[in-house]
């Protein structure tokens, strides 16, 4: 009688050769995920990002970030053709953020403000000032590459526009000096003509108050780094305004 032939067992070396296979497969790397087109930017200077918070701008290694983000070196090279470019968009990037933190202080701040309008603009300078300072001292890593990965970024009084092919519009921390200078022009406490001069000023002061806290003081207690900011930001404002 007719029927359907069983079907043989697997042969030793038949079996062997079937483990073999599932282990190739197994072993098989696996495929990076892919990133549409321009995620990966954003992915990359998000990446920068995260490394410069830990590491500041010395931290941004185009290799170390690809990683981070998991896909190859040359993967990035569409996008920031070279190191300079990556790192010019995370300190943009970097800049928006400091810009972020130093609003929220402000906003803080503000119903506090005196009523006189000549203490409100001096009150409005020297906490700008301190916004700058504190986001330094709470944020190094991200504050040097704000702040030292892209000169071109700071550049005062007649800074160029501040982009990078990014869509990061927030901003920067010098918007805020210049409002803080404004609103002195606007009351009578700043000649126009001296506002170039200001600029620098106030510039030097934060920034040379932060790196010398960061670098050359660190030792200093909360309380200490908090009375030199009253102090040079004191010194700063009876410097620029009129009598």
């Amino acid at each position: 009688m007719g029927g359907v032939a069983a079907a043989a067992p697997p042969t030793r070396a038949g079996a062997a050769e079937a483990c073999q296979d599932l282990a190739m497969v197994e072993q098989r790397p696996r495929k990076r995920a892919s990133y549409h087109h321009g995620d990966l930017r954003a992915a990359l200077i998000g990446a920068g990002i995260d490394l410069a918070r830990e590491g500041g701008p010395q931290a941004l290694v185009l290799r170390e970030v690809t990683r981070v983000v998991g896909v190859a070196p040359n993967s990035a090279y569409g996008h920031f053709p070279t190191l300079t470019a990556l790192k010019k968009a995370v300190a943009q990037r970097a800049r928006g953020d400091m810009a972020v933190a130093m609003k929220a202080h402000l906003d803080g701040v503000a119903p506090a403000e005196p009523a006189d309008a000549r203490e409100a603009a001096t009150t409005y300078l020297r906490e700008v000032g301190r916004a700058y300072v504190q986001y330094a001292l709470t944020e190094p890593g991200l504050f040097r590459t704000a702040m030292g990965g892209d000169p071109t970024g700071i550049r005062v009084p007649a800074a160029p526009a501040d982009t990078s092919g990014d869509e990061d519009d927030r901003p920067r921390p010098r918007a805020f000096l210049e409002r803080a200078l404004t609103r002195l022009v606007e009351v009578g406490c700043l000649r126009p003509e001296d506002t170039g001069k200001a600029v620098t000023a106030s510039w030097a002061t934060v920034h040379g108050l932060s790196i010398m806290l960061l670098d050359l003081l660190p030792q200093l207690t909360a309380e200490e780094k908090n009375m030199a900011i009253d102090d040079a930001l004191a010194v700063l404002v009876a410097g620029l305004i009129r009598p």
